[in-house]
């Protein structure tokens, strides 16, 4: 029996006239291994909710055709009951950890299905067991890691014993460690216990060698559907639509990096010395003693594992958090004697969730909300923003409400919104998450380039090594809140066991 039957689907939001989802038909059969992939804002959420039956139970818009799991209509059949055979995977764990303790969280679906409580018991501890976490029961969820989380996620969804999977992008928040160990997870999964499998991302080559069939999404349609011998082939429509493919792309390609920029003529524009930091309620700091100087024109990547404190270390060099010890200093001003607001124009951070950040009506007034804060006289404003959208690739997405968008589309928002203020010091946080190739090549260079030009600074967060090589000067790895190398991405990543304890050997 076929578990998926895709008719005609298609889809449209709300807010846009363009449907999201046009004319798509599949059939998924048992045990399968989809791996879906497609440009940024492609449809591949919105194809995943349209099978679990998010959408239309929970969203609205306009759906036409169908989606059939085991010849039942989605559509029509109840949301709890879908959710028992289809689970889906969000691409951030916290998205849907609702729970304290790991053990409330993975029991929380059973009890709601009026489980007893020694069948719950013995679902909690093979579900454990699946994902690797025996003898997590007990543990505090806000004290786990990113990997750590996202298989408490798993283990709350094979709790449930469905009969398919479907992940978004669950590993683009992981470093190379957690993403091998889930992705690892899955195909046990798929291999051992039969689920069917989905999973939605951009990092084809790694997911590549586990699936055994490939759809290629583009403009709401399905334009590839093929077994994985043959869906690579012929790449030149993957090159086209700037994904991803395996094998063919193990080095990474033109890499022109210019050498370190000469500072020895210039103070630093931003000054690390001998910071640590604690979170209130905890004893234990989760940076430790990290200097460092950074000099105009420079690019810096900030790697290491999950958990290792390279957002914390972001927010402190903004001016987000204040350290418990030690001093920053921007532009020779200590931050702790500057309010938030007087950083305004001078530092510019994005975070890794991009809706933190997102507040406007449309693309375009969120591009020029901080420019017209700044009382920027009404022409040179326009231009800005007209400038502005137009670098980030948003033109055409001008009058469109943020939330209507992808994520990847609304991560470039946030970045378009932030550098329309054009910051000395512009910190990103994870831009790779949910960008594909070619709109994450082009989001960095046109970000370097006016870097460079302006005589400004770009510091990022990221475990992509080939980001790294591409386009930093400099690579700082950090492991549990200490900094443990700063020198160039070449020497970094020429020593296998700096990578093995910065968690960057995949």
């Amino acid at each position: 029996m076929v578990p998926i039957q895709i008719e005609n689907l298609s889809f449209t939001y709300p807010s846009r006239e363009t449907p999201t989802l046009h004319s798509i038909n599949a059939e998924i059969f048992p045990s399968d291994f989809v791996l879906l992939t497609g440009p940024t804002g492609c449809g591949k959420t919105t194809l995943l909710r349209t099978i679990n039956g998010l959408i239309p139970h929970a969203s609205s818009g306009t759906l036409t055709g169908a989606v059939r799991v085991n010849n039942e209509n989605v559509a029509t059949q109840s949301l709890a009951g879908t959710c028992q055979q289809v689970a889906l995977l969000f691409q951030n764990p916290d998205d849907q950890l609702f729970c304290t303790l790991v053990e409330d969280e993975i029991a929380f679906g059973l009890e709601n299905l009026c489980f007893p409580p020694e069948k719950i018991k013995k679902r909690i501890a093979s579900a454990l067991e699946q994902v690797g976490l025996i003898g997590f029961e007990g543990r505090r969820i806000s004290e786990l890691s990113g990997g750590e989380k996202q298989r408490v996620a798993l283990a709350s969804i094979c709790a449930m014993q469905p009969q398919v999977l479907l992940l978004d992008e669950p590993t683009s928040h992981l470093d190379p460690r957690a993403t091998r160990d889930i992705l690892n997870i899955v195909k046990q999964l798929n291999t051992e216990i039969g689920i069917t499998v989905v999973l939605a991302t951009h990092r084809v080559k790694e997911v590549a060698p586990l699936c055994n069939r490939v759809w290629l999404m583009h403009e709401g349609q399905l334009c590839l559907d093929l077994p994985k011998a043959e869906a690579f082939q012929d790449i030149s429509v993957f090159r086209c639509l700037g994904v991803e493919v395996p094998e063919t792309d193990n080095q990474p390609s033109s890499v022109h990096r210019k050498p370190p920029p000469n500072t020895t003529s210039f103070h630093p524009l931003l000054s690390v010395k001998d910071i640590s930091f604690c979170y209130p309620n905890s004893e234990k700091n989760v940076i430790e003693a990290i200097s460092c100087k950074v000099s105009r024109r420079e690019i810096i990547a900030i790697m290491g594992a999950n958990g290792s404190g390279k957002t914390t270390l972001l927010h402190l060099m903004g001016g987000l958090l204040q350290p418990s010890s030690g001093e920053i200093t921007i532009d020779g001003k200590m931050s702790k004697r500057r309010k938030l607001h007087q950083l305004a124009g001078k530092v510019g951070i994005v975070f890794q969730n991009p809706d933190l950040l997102l507040q406007a009506k449309t693309v375009k007034s969120e591009v020029e909300f901080g420019p017209k804060n700044l009382k920027l006289k009404p022409e040179i404003l326009q231009n800005v923003v007209a400038d502005t959208l137009v670098q980030f690739r948003l033109a055409d997405f001008a009058e469109d409400a943020p939330y209507s968008l992808s994520r990847g589309q609304r991560q470039r928002v946030a970045v378009a919104a932030t550098f329309s203020l054009h910051p000395d010091i512009f910190l990103l946080d994870e831009p790779t998450t949910g960008q594909d190739a070619q709109h994450l090549q082009h989001l960095m260079d046109e970000l370097c380039n006016q870097i460079r030009q302006e005589s400004k600074t770009l510091i990022f967060t990221t475990h992509n090594i080939e980001l790294t090589l591409k386009y930093a000067d400099r690579v700082l790895l950090m492991r549990e809140g200490e900094l443990i190398f700063d020198g160039t991405p070449d020497s970094a990543f020429a020593n296998p066991k700096l990578l093995e304890q910065a968690s960057l050997a995949f």
